[in-house]
């Protein structure tokens, strides 16, 4: 009897610390949907990009869809043109190397299926970026190759295309991310307009996202022409000093110009046609550098209604320089304009509970939404979007 007694009260041992496991390990699941859901925040605005490669097929866009509705997100930014091509039907624009076996239009389709949703299609227009391989475009009608005097440069002269995807061949990193488009150049300025003013005769859009909107990098800007047109801007000459007229506006000044100018023409064009589409803008994070080293004064895009949103790239890893740039927005900018501010966090460069953290601190801080970028790696790793959605309402 003895032994029998002993071997129950051990019995009831061995139980009692199986309840008290799976007691703990209950707790500490609920403890962490808890937090989750604590640290959920409810935007208006939940956003994701959506590059090119996704939209080849109908069968890739119908994923794309079920995805976010799944997912929670209302708002799409469709990259419908990555590198000087078009993702959709243009007479203006060549098509994709992606799409010249098929006569498939992405954009037309992605637009009528979602008319079955609550989701609003964005066409993710990249601006001034236009090639970025060392390998000449396919296309014959390229803009790289047709107007190579419209490329912009880091000195005065025309930039040599062929010469420099030599170089780029044994030397990725020395022409930077590639080529753009000189926004100082008026016959780069009224090109894109006309592609705009296509792309709004042809499709109704919820949105146009623009995406480098910007010059390549500081010290660029040099295109010979737009630097002639700087001249009868002023007749300050840059980096000389000794020649410039104070009173006159800057080198500096004139770049920046050259992209709002263009914004401002584009946003009228916008509006005219289809009142109800939003304008955003991918911008640098950080309000100083993006207006002085990327001509990006978003501030003034947002306060002169150019753009209904900025959307800046907020990607950092480090929580401390996140915070930094939320805080620059704040100080710089009226408290009506951040409900007009959609945050852009990164996925590819940080775990779900990195990025949930900066979604929790976006709504804290009283911004009007979130965008994240990009679905290429909820694509890639589908538990990332199932943990992420919990900081999501």
């Amino acid at each position: 009897m003895k032994q029998k007694n002993n071997r129950l009260a051990s019995d009831c041992i061995l139980v009692n610390r199986k309840r008290n496991t799976l007691g703990r390990a209950t707790f500490v699941a609920l403890l962490f949907l808890l937090k989750a859901e604590i640290g959920a925040q409810t935007f208006g605005v939940r956003a994701l990009w959506v590059v090119r490669d996704h939209i080849l097929t109908e069968e890739k866009i119908d994923h794309v869809l079920n995805f976010a509705e799944d997912n929670n997100y209302n708002h799409l930014f469709v990259q419908i043109r990555g590198r000087g091509d078009a993702y959709y039907t243009s007479r203006l624009v060549p098509r994709s190397h992606l799409l010249k076996e098929t006569d498939f239009d992405p954009l037309a389709y992605i637009l009528k299926k979602a008319k079955r949703t609550q989701i609003k299609i964005h066409a993710w227009f990249n601006v001034y970026y236009l090639w970025s391989s060392p390998q000449r475009p396919f296309q014959h009608d390229h803009v790289l190759l047709r107007h190579p005097e419209w490329i912009d440069s880091k000195d005065p002269d025309q930039m040599n295309v062929g010469q420099m995807m030599d170089k780029m061949r044994k030397d990725r990193k020395i022409n930077g991310e590639g080529f753009y488009l000189a926004p100082t150049h008026p016959e780069v300025d009224a090109h894109l307009q006309n592609i705009i003013t296509e792309l709004l005769q042809n499709y109704r859009l919820d949105g146009i996202h623009f995406d480098y909107i910007r010059y390549h990098d500081l010290g660029w800007g040099m295109n010979p022409t737009g630097l002639k047109f700087f001249l009868n801007y002023t007749s300050g000459i840059p980096d000389l000093p000794s020649l410039k007229v104070q009173e006159k506006p800057s080198f500096a000044d004139f770049k920046r110009a050259s992209i709002t100018g263009f914004l401002s023409k584009a946003s009228m064009r916008i509006k005219a046609y289809q009142p109800k589409c939003i304008i955003s803008a991918a911008v640098k994070p950080n309000l100083y550098n993006a207006r002085n080293t990327f001509g990006q004064e978003w501030d003034v895009w947002l306060a002169s209604g150019y753009i209904d949103w900025a959307v800046p790239m907020n990607y950092t890893l480090d929580k401390s320089i996140f915070d930094q740039n939320l805080q620059i927005m704040k100080d710089n900018l009226p408290q009506k304009y951040l409900n007009r501010i959609i945050m852009g966090i990164g996925t590819y460069n940080q775990n779900a509970r990195s990025a949930g953290k900066k979604i929790y601190q976006t709504g804290k801080n009283d911004f009007g939404g979130i965008s994240i970028f990009s679905y290429t790696v909820f694509k890639n790793e589908p538990s990332y979007a199932k943990q992420l959605i919990n900081y999501l309402k």
